[in-house]
């Protein structure tokens, strides 16, 4: 019989090729585009206004 191993969803998760296959970025890219455009100066519960100001 073939059976075919299955990678759990928790290994799915960890792989930024799967998000990008589905058209999303990984997790990590977000924090990373966010600490850039915050230049790290991010509060502990941003809120939209925190991204949405006029500079």
């Amino acid at each position: 019989m073939n059976e075919r191993i299955r990678p759990s969803l928790h290994d799915l998760r960890r792989q930024p090729d799967e998000w990008h296959r589905r058209g999303l970025s990984h997790p990590d890219e977000i924090d990373a585009m966010v600490s850039r455009r915050t230049a790290g100066s991010t509060p502990v519960e941003p809120t939209y206004a925190d991204f949405f100001a006029v500079v």
